[in-house]
């Protein structure tokens, strides 16, 4: 048993005292620290939409939203970076940016110091090694295994490939490189529209290697993946592993849109530095695009001139016969007969653009099999509503100019007036040759519907286009493109 004296009850209460005067300070600590964090945090978010407005989104995103604003100590800042690598091109090419815009914010100048991220690896691996298991393994696995494995689906191959003038050249060229892969045609380049069976082609020029040679490795890929993974490397402290992938373990690369590295200049970098290697060790490249390399936006000279050493191959919208081909083609594979009539019926309404027509062929089959009625011009006309115009527009001077005009990025007027500026001659010959080309009225009544102009203008300009569309990769890439958006 314990007696409570006077001096331990006064001992106790200023025990509690001096506790009570600690908690408050703490509180006022800690409200002050979390203050300073809130303040430091809306500084570096304010410091990054201004940074984000001079680098632009692209930039922004890989190099700038990933660091981490670690401290302030008087006019020095710290900021993280997730490696070494980040590091040193942030240094090089974002840090006078930093430094304006976290000067700007705090109101004094800065000086920056960076510190790199010490947090461990996570354990997502990058995508699967096209090289794993070498040869020996891969040469136990059947053509669809091997096509899978290798991200190559297995029906994209040489003989599901309708072939017509619209692509002869291309097809002829992709079928050199698939022979002998690495010697003829380093790289290929194919271009041409949106869906006109680029994508088909180099699968196909990937499937007929593996074919041949079991133990190839394939890396195939698209530009915007290729991005993608290269950011995911860089942040997870991967590009080993990324640059094994791209430049030591691939027998051929195909990648597919590479006018998606438009504007990325990191991306384009690291590219190049892939092409180099890969075509230096005698190993076959494979791109495809919607434009020729000179007509890709914001992309480096050092890679427009490598992509035009190689071949470049075009690919061109396809004509009715050949439209009306590849319909029963892929008619056939979905067990499928479609009478000529309605083929015929059907291409004609399309615009060159067999992607349209596949999805056209997949909504008849399948109410073709929920309805089980006759396949005729009257049962598709009723089924397929807006995918297919009700009949084939007609092409007409005015129709012409105004794509002419849009394609080119000029006005109209000025494909129908007197100037005579380089920007506005070829794209007003190429107008007057479509005209011609495409609808039934005399070189009189052309010059009436460009201006006014003497018929002789007229035939000079379609001469002019005749002779040069042969042997002018550009201009053929420019009347194909005019052409599949006309409809014809």
């Amino acid at each position: 048993m314990y007696l409570t004296t006077g001096s331990d009850i006064v001992e106790g209460f200023a025990a509690d005292q001096r506790a009570l005067v600690l908690s408050a300070r703490e509180v006022v600590f800690a409200t002050f620290a979390i203050g300073v964090v809130s303040l430091m945090s809306e500084i570096w978010e304010r410091a990054r939409k201004r940074i984000e407005q001079r680098v632009g989104a692209q930039n922004y995103e890989i190099w700038i939203r990933p660091i981490r604003w670690v401290s302030q100590v008087g006019a020095v800042v710290e900021l993280e970076v997730p490696n070494r690598y980040y590091l040193d091109w942030v240094q090089d090419n974002y840090e006078a940016a930093l430094t304006e815009a976290l000067s700007e914010v705090i109101g004094m100048h800065v000086r920056l110091r960076f510190s790199v991220e010490q947090a461990a690896e996570p354990e997502e691996p990058l995508p699967d090694d096209p090289g794993v298991g070498g040869g020996e393994e891969l040469g136990g696995l059947g053509e669809e295994d091997l096509s899978r494995r290798f991200n190559l689906p297995a029906d994209k191959t040489f003989e599901t490939y309708i072939v017509g003038s619209c692509n002869q050249f291309a097809h002829a060229a992709a079928l050199a490189v698939a022979d002998f892969p690495g010697q003829n045609y380093n790289p290929l380049f194919i271009f041409g529209s949106t869906g006109l069976g680029k994508t088909h082609l180099v699968q196909g020029i990937g499937n007929r290697i593996l074919q041949q040679n079991a133990a190839s490795r394939i890396v195939y890929t698209t530009a915007e993946d290729f991005v993608n993974e290269m950011i995911r490397a860089l942040r997870f402290k991967r590009m080993e592993e990324f640059r094994a992938r791209y430049r030591q373990q691939a027998h051929c690369l195909i990648i597919d849109d590479i006018q998606f590295l438009s504007g990325k200049d990191r991306s384009q970098a690291e590219f190049f530095h892939t092409f180099e290697s890969l075509k230096n060790s005698g190993r076959q490249i494979i791109l495809t695009a919607d434009v020729l390399p000179r007509e890709i936006d914001k992309l480096e000279p050092r890679l427009r001139t490598r992509f035009e050493g190689g071949l470049l191959a075009d690919i061109q919208a396809p004509d009715v016969e050949t439209m009306t081909a590849i319909l029963h083609k892929k008619a056939d594979a979905l067990n499928m007969e479609v009478p000529d009539e309605l083929a015929a019926w059907i291409s004609s309404r399309l615009r060159g653009n067999i992607r349209e027509l596949e999805g056209a062929l997949n909504r008849l089959a399948a109410l073709h099999r929920f309805y089980n009625e006759r396949l005729t011009i009257e049962f598709a006309r009723r089924h397929l509503g807006g995918m297919l115009a009700e009949e084939a527009q007609a092409i007409t001077p005015e129709k012409i100019l105004r794509e002419v005009a849009r394609y080119y990025n000029v006005k109209v007027n000025d494909l129908v007036g007197d100037r005579k500026l380089k920007g506005i001659v070829v794209p007003r010959q190429v107008a007057m040759y479509l005209a011609r080309k495409h609808t039934n009225l005399s070189f009189p009544d052309l010059g009436r519907a460009f201006g006014g102009r003497d018929h002789s203008t007229i035939q000079h300009a379609c001469k002019k286009i005749k002779e040069m569309e042969p042997t002018d990769a550009d201009l053929r890439s420019h009347l194909g493109a005019l052409e599949s958006s006309l409809g014809v």
